[in-house]
């Protein structure tokens, strides 16, 4: 019978690398300031707000020309 190729005894020591790595990996991020995240938010919520604005015109817009074309 052959033996499984990730054997229950390296479970430990993988799961303790693993682990190791990404605190690693962690530390060389460099984080936003409390005030940089806070100006992208404000502009993603700004940009993601005039988009929907936008296509609820676009939409309003195709809706009442559909209903100038078949008369509803």
């Amino acid at each position: 019978m052959a033996k499984p190729s990730f054997a229950v005894g390296h479970i430990i020591p993988w799961l303790r690398r693993y682990v190791s790595e990404i605190a690693g990996e962690f530390r060389k991020v460099v984080w936003p300031t409390r005030a940089e995240t806070r100006r992208l938010t404000v502009m993603v919520l700004i940009i993601a707000g005039s988009i929907g604005i936008f296509l609820g015109a676009v939409d309003y817009g195709f809706t009442r020309l559909m209903q100038l074309i078949i008369g509803g």
